[in-house]
């Protein structure tokens, strides 16, 4: 108990944290740095970053260490494409001893403790790399003993808004500690769903949309813009992944694809296959969502999906793109370029979201929201045009 006090008394007042570790997909480390220095630069703080090949993370340095705290709340994860989850950590790299890990942790939380109060939780994680998952077992042997600690000494608080602490071990002898925010940073540890693949889903690619409804909607947006009596339209649906959920949450579904759909989706009252080519059809009406898996040059995507846009056919949409394996950061930005850039120059009020998901490979998945009052005005104002040409 003393050593905790001491610790405090000689740390009073300042902010351990001096970098940022941002989880990632092992091999994307060179776009999620170049992501977080470009949105850092944005706000005001420059910095440098290490990001080792393969490693799954980065860290980035501000160029004021006392800076770090503030970047890792203004750097929003639901604004990076790249980046899983964020933190702030301190400087410590001293070697934990094997025989004791417990004890300089406790001691490196406390002095996060002392600077912003108990925390509302602990998380422990490692990188998303083959090297990282070895780790694996040591942060669940050490998980319970760590929480028990902190909750012994007051540490840890029951409201959930408290920044949370975190630990993310390199290797069996390395981890950093830092904090993250609850309202910045991702739903799970490490920044990976815990999802479970439907029963009977014709692909895995099921996992994929479950998890951009999570990652990409609020729980307000899920509830407005998912369930029955909504309709979508699926574009490269073979064979039905994406089609069952949608089916799943009460929606009305055409799937457009030359190929055949599962046989399990055969009975749907609720499901109209089409044999189409994706980037021909077009809506008889307007629906509420488009959603696209199509495998193409992302900036064909990005037009097609921005065509939809402002034709009034859709109120939303979800799509993939499948990025090149150089340049990807470039390609992502002129994709959003492409998309967004027509819709404003329309007047058309709309929010774009891309990430980089667990469950995504080489492409990102997006998200375009329309307001849906500017949409049905949009599709009502085609119909008529339509209506007088003919």
């Amino acid at each position: 108990m003393a050593f905790w006090h001491y610790r405090a008394r000689e740390k009073r007042m300042m902010d351990p944290c001096s970098r940022l570790f941002l989880y990632c997909r092992a091999g994307f480390e060179k776009e999620t740095l170049a992501e977080a220095l470009l949105k850092a630069n944005e706000v005001g703080i420059g910095g440098v970053g290490s990001a080792l090949e393969r490693s799954g993370y980065v860290l980035l340095q501000p160029d004021d260490p006392a800076q770090a705290g503030e970047l890792g709340q203004v750097l929003r994860v639901q604004d990076l494409t790249f980046a899983r989850h964020l933190l702030a950590c301190d400087g410590h790299n001293d070697p934990l001893p094997t025989r004791d890990r417990i004890t300089p942790l406790l001691q490196r939380l406390a002095l996060l403790s002392q600077s912003v109060g108990p925390f509302s939780g602990l998380w422990l994680g490692y990188p998303d790399s083959e090297a990282g998952k070895v780790l694996a077992p040591l942060c669940r042997a050490l998980q319970g003993r760590l929480n028990e600690s902190l909750q012994k000494h007051g540490h840890l608080s029951n409201d959930p808004h408290r920044p949370r602490a975190e630990i993310v071990f390199l290797s069996g002898t390395e981890a950093l500690t830092g904090l993250s925010w609850p309202g910045n940073g991702a739903q799970w540890p490490m920044g990976i769903p815990r999802l479970r693949l439907p029963d009977a889903a014709p692909s895995r690619a099921a996992l994929k949309l479950e998890e951009a409804f999570w990652q990409l909607l609020s729980a307000s947006e899920r509830q407005q813009r998912l369930g029955p009596g909504q309709t979508a339209v699926d574009l490269g649906a073979a064979p039905g992944g994406w089609t069952q959920v949608l089916l799943q949450l009460g929606m009305s579904v055409i799937a457009v694809d030359r190929a055949n759909l599962s046989p399990s989706l055969q009975d749907s009252a609720r499901l109209r296959h089409l044999r189409e080519d994706g980037f021909h059809f077009r809506p008889v009406q307007p629906v509420d969502w488009l959603l696209c898996d199509m495998v193409e040059q992302p900036r064909r995507i990005a037009e097609l999906v921005s065509r939809w846009a402002q034709a009034g056919w859709c109120r939303a949409a979800l799509f993939n793109l499948k990025l090149p394996m150089k340049k990807r950061f470039e390609a992502l930005l002129q994709c959003r370029q492409v998309l967004l850039a027509p819709l404003l120059q329309a007047g058309l009020r709309c929010q774009l979201r891309l990430r980089h998901l667990y469950h995504d490979r080489e492409e990102v998945t997006g998200v375009l929201l329309l307001d849906r009052s500017a949409a049905k005005a949009r599709a009502t104002q085609r119909g008529h045009r339509d209506r007088v040409r003919g």
